[in-house]
């Protein structure tokens, strides 16, 4: 899981959730609502309105592209649920909130594929994993 979460309003359009993605060099922002989540936008729910219409970006919010179903965990999630999860909503993230559903995390695929090498993973000499691809952007 990854903290702390950054975060957009509801109403925020799609540009400035864009923004926000960039500035911190993520994959995922939370969709919140009066501090509670409302969902997690992807840089490809970004791609996906572009691709359609690349002005939806300055017009569309975030609220408008999330589902109707959020992926929304808590943190004490297991890692075959937390992976059953993302399978079966077809998604990379899992937005984490705590009992009141603000967000605490995102739990990425990633995250779940460190757990799989942390247990199977062939490690070197000094029991350390060998470099994460350098192109690959931190969530």
């Amino acid at each position: 899981m990854h903290g702390p979460v950054v975060a957009v309003a509801g109403q925020d359009t799609l540009w400035q959730a864009m923004d926000r993605m960039l500035t911190a060099h993520l994959r995922h922002v939370a969709v919140v609502d009066e501090g509670h989540a409302a969902g997690l936008l992807s840089d490809r729910d970004l791609a996906s309105v572009w691709a359609l219409d690349p002005l939806g970006l300055k017009h569309r919010t975030a609220s408008d592209v999330l589902g109707s179903e959020p992926c929304l965990v808590t943190p004490d999630i297991d890692v075959i649920s937390a992976s059953e999860r993302l399978l079966g909503a077809g998604v990379d993230a899992l937005l984490v909130v705590d009992e009141t559903t603000r967000p605490v995390g995102v739990l990425t695929d990633h995250d779940l594929l460190d757990v799989l090498v942390d247990l199977y993973g062939k490690r070197d000499d000094h029991g350390e994993r060998g470099p994460r691809h350098p192109n690959m952007l931190p969530d």
